[in-house]
């Protein structure tokens, strides 16, 4: 009814007008027209301009999700986790696009209805933009979560290793030093006379008397060495005698053409020093 009395209104009006004047007034009508036409197509290219990069948002966050589950599931132990937030955080900025978006979206929508203006299934669009929205930040945020996670059990798993290491490393110096300790030899060379008065041998028997090691004996005026180490002891002295005990084979005294010993040469350390870690060796 009330379009009918501006319809009847606006005939009266021109009517009542000059030629020149309902000219004027129909191009005024006119250009308000194409004006409004114009506006209304601004703002529907603007909905489906905004439509198809929320659309191209999406595809970008979907395929910047697929890259984070690939890396998470290929690198392990070594999950880079900066460049896995940074991930992140792109696509928290593509979700902040598409929300300032959709916002504008409604906005258009608002303006279309009440110019009484709608687009079939344009409303469902956006409400259904919005659903994908909000599933792909509730996405993000267990991403995040669990990247979070990842990172602090890497974290711990790092710290684990780093203690393992300690571990084995002082595992390795107790090891090297049992085997340096193991594998400690004491030799000492000297005159019959001198080694008796020290009391490292003794005489004992009757009959071709024998020296033997005095098992109490101090071991301060004897040389120390590493058996895998020592492989000969200078001697340079004759009428030679081991009074240790060390098996034939694993040695070998080496003389000069006047019968000096000139030293010892240890063939076999392991052999050499299976019955016994100390070498005692007179001369008279």
């Amino acid at each position: 009814m009330k379009s009918l009395f501006t319809l009847f209104s606006a005939i009266l009006l021109f009517v009542s007008c000059t030629p020149k004047q309902a000219v004027q007034i129909a191009d005024a009508r006119c250009d308000s027209l194409i004006r409004v036409i114009n506006e209304k197509d601004s703002l529907i290219s603007a909905v489906f301009s905004d439509i198809q990069l929320i659309a191209e948002n999406l595809e970008a966050i979907k395929a910047r999700e697929n890259l984070i589950v690939v890396s998470a599931e290929t690198e392990g132990a070594k999950l880079p986790t900066n460049k896995l937030n940074e991930d992140i955080a792109a696509i928290d900025r593509l979700l902040q696009e598409n929300r300032n978006k959709i916002a504008a979206l409604q906005s258009s929508v608002a303006k279309l209805r009440k110019a009484n203006l709608r687009i079939e299934g344009l409303e469902k669009m956006v409400a259904d933009l919005r659903k994908q929205l909000d599933e792909k930040s509730e996405e993000i945020i267990r991403l995040h979560n669990d990247i979070n996670r990842m990172s602090a059990e890497m974290t711990t798993l790092e710290a684990q290793v780093v203690e393992h290491a300690a571990q084995v490393q002082t595992l390795g110096n107790e090891k090297t030093a049992l085997e340096e300790r193991l594998n400690i030899v004491y030799y000492i060379v000297g005159a019959e006379k001198e080694l008796r008065e020290a009391q490292i041998v003794d005489k004992q028997g009757f009959i071709g008397r024998t020296l033997t090691v005095n098992r109490n004996s101090s071991l301060a005026s004897f040389t120390q060495a590493d058996s895998r180490l020592l492989t000969e002891v200078p001697i340079g002295h004759k009428k030679v005698t081991l009074v240790t005990t060390h098996p034939e084979g694993s040695y070998q005294l080496i003389t000069n053409d006047d019968k000096t010993v000139i030293k010892l040469a240890i063939n076999n350390p392991e052999r050499f020093w299976e019955a016994s870690k100390i070498l005692v060796i007179s001369f008279k």
